[in-house]
C-alpha cells in the first residue's frame, strides 16, 4: 500500500482533495490536507456508492461527470477506494453553483466555485494516482474511452487548437490592451474622474475582437467592461448594492444602442459614472454606516434566508435601532428593500442567463415559484416569463 504521506504530497501538489473509503462507501476519511472544506464526497453517501460501483464494474478508474460540468474521480486499490473532486473544466454561473450546493445538501452560507482544471490535467491526475496506487500505467485515451468521454476530449482539443492559433502580433496587441484596461480600472477604483475619460478612449479603440460581427463585438465588450467597472467601484468603496444597481442600468442601456458609435459613447459614460460614484462615496456617504453595512450584508446574502436579527448581530447594533436607522435613511423598510433587491437580481438572470424560472426563484430565495411570480409582477408590472420574452437577448436563445 502506498504511504499516505506520499498521497498527501500529491494532494498538495495538485490542489485536489483525496479521500479514501471502504467498499461500502462508508467510513470515508480525509488524507488531511483539505480536512475542513465541505465536499460532496463527505456528505453524500449516494455519490460515494455510485463512484465505487462504477469503478468496480469497469475495472479502471472512474471519471464521473455531474451537472454536465463538474467532475469526480475514483480509483480502486485493494479493498480501498480513493475518491477525489470536485473540479470543473469551465466557469459555473452563480445559479449552477447554488444548484450544486443544494443537490448535495451542503451549507450554502459561503458557496464556493469548484476548482478549475483542464480536461487534459484531470486525465493526467487520475492516471498518475492510478499508477501510484496500483503500479500500472493507463493512458488518458483509455480513460476517456472507458468513461465514455471521447467526444468531450475532441471538443477540448478543438478549443485548444483555436486558442493556439493566435500569432505573435495578436499576442502583442492583447498585451497592450490589457495594460490600457488596467489603467482605466485603476482610475475607476481610485475615483480619478480627470484621467478616466482619456484612458478609456484608448481601451475602447483597441479592444480585442470578441465576435466576428463588429457590432456584436462592441456590445459584448460593453457588457464585459461594465462588469469590470462594477467590481472596481466596489473595491474603491462603493456598496455592492449601489454598484450593481448602476451596472444594471448600463446593461439595460446597451440593449437600446443601435450603432457602434452609440455603444462606444455609452461605454465612456459608464466609466465616468462609476468613477464619479467612487469619488462621491469617498467624499461623503449619504447614509449612515449602519444602513450601508445593512445593504452590503443583503447584497452578499440575498440568495439565503435573511433575518433582521442576523443583520443586526453582524453589524453590532440592536434590531430596533437598525430598522429605524434604515427607514430614516432610505424611506423604506428593510424587508421591502430585500424583496426589491431580489427582484432586481432575478430580472438580471432572466435577461442574461439560461436558468429556468424555478432555478432563478430558488437562487434569489423565494419560498415558491408562485410567490416569486407575484412579487416580481408587483415590482415589474409583468410576470417573470413575460419579462424574459420581452427583454432576453436573442443570442441566448440557441
Amino acid at each position: 500500500m502506498v504511504e499516505h504521506t506520499l498521497l498527501r504530497k500529491l494532494e498538495s501538489l495538485w490542489g485536489i482533495p483525496i479521500f479514501y473509503a471502504d467498499e461500502a462507501g462508508e467510513n470515508i476519511r480525509s488524507l488531511g490536507v483539505f480536512p475542513e472544506k465541505q465536499n460532496p464526497l463527505t456528505v453524500s453517501e449516494d455519490l460515494r456508492r455510485s463512484l465505487i460501483c462504477q469503478t468496480k464494474e469497469q475495472n479502471v478508474p472512474t471519471i464521473y461527470k455531474a451537472f454536465d460540468k463538474i467532475y469526480f474521480f475514483c480509483v480502486q486499490s485493494g479493498q480501498d477506494f480513493y475518491l477525489s473532486g470536485p473540479v470543473c473544466a469551465e466557469e459555473l454561473s452563480y445559479v449552477e453553483i447554488h444548484q450544486f450546493y443544494k443537490k448535495y445538501h451542503m451549507s450554502m452560507k459561503e458557496e464556493r466555485h469548484p476548482d478549475k482544471m483542464t480536461l487534459n490535467r484531470m486525465l493526467n491526475f487520475v492516471s498518475f494516482l492510478y499508477e501510484l496506487l496500483e503500479g500500472k500505467d493507463i493512458q488518458p485515451d483509455d480513460l476517456m474511452e472507458k468513461n465514455n468521454l471521447i467526444e468531450e476530449k475532441e471538443a477540448w482539443e478543438e478549443g485548444e487548437t483555436v486558442r493556439i492559433e493566435l500569432d505573435d502580433s495578436d499576442a502583442a496587441a492583447y498585451h497592450h490592451t490589457y495594460m490600457e484596461e488596467r489603467y482605466v480600472l485603476d482610475s475607476i477604483r481610485e475615483g480619478n474622474v480627470e484621467e478616466v475619460n482619456e484612458r478609456a478612449t484608448a481601451l475602447l479603440e483597441k479592444g480585442g475582437i470578441l465576435s466576428r460581427k463588429h457590432f456584436n463585438h462592441q456590445r459584448n465588450l460593453a457588457i464585459v467592461t461594465t462588469t469590470l467597472a462594477t467590481r472596481e467601484a466596489i473595491s474603491g468603496g462603493v456598496s455592492p448594492a449601489d454598484a450593481y444597481r448602476l451596472s444594471d442600468h448600463f446593461i439595460n442601456q446597451i440593449d437600446q444602442c443601435r450603432t457602434m458609435e452609440e455603444m462606444i459613447e455609452l461605454n465612456q459614460r459608464c466609466f465616468y459614472k462609476f468613477t464619479k460614484l467612487v469619488a462621491d462615496t469617498r467624499k461623503t456617504r449619504s447614509f449612515s454606516s449602519y444602513t450601508e453595512q445593512c445593504k452590503d450584508y443583503i447584497s452578499r446574502n440575498y440568495h439565503h434566508k435573511i433575518y433582521l436579527e442576523d443583520i443586526a448581530e453582524a453589524i453590532g447594533i440592536s434590531p430596533g435601532h437598525l430598522s429605524r436607522s434604515f427607514r430614516q435613511d432610505t424611506g423604506e423598510k428593510i424587508v421591502d428593500y430585500i424583496r426589491k433587491f431580489r427582484v432586481e437580481r432575478a430580472a438580471n438572470l432572466l435577461k442574461y442567463s439560461d436558468a429556468t424560472l424555478s432555478e432563478i426563484s430558488d437562487y434569489v430565495c423565494f419560498n415558491s415559484q408562485s410567490h416569486f411570480g407575484s412579487v416580481f409582477k408587483e415590482y415589474m408590472k409583468m410576470t417573470p416569463r413575460q419579462y424574459r420574452e420581452k427583454y432576453k437577448r436573442k443570442e441566448f436563445y440557441s
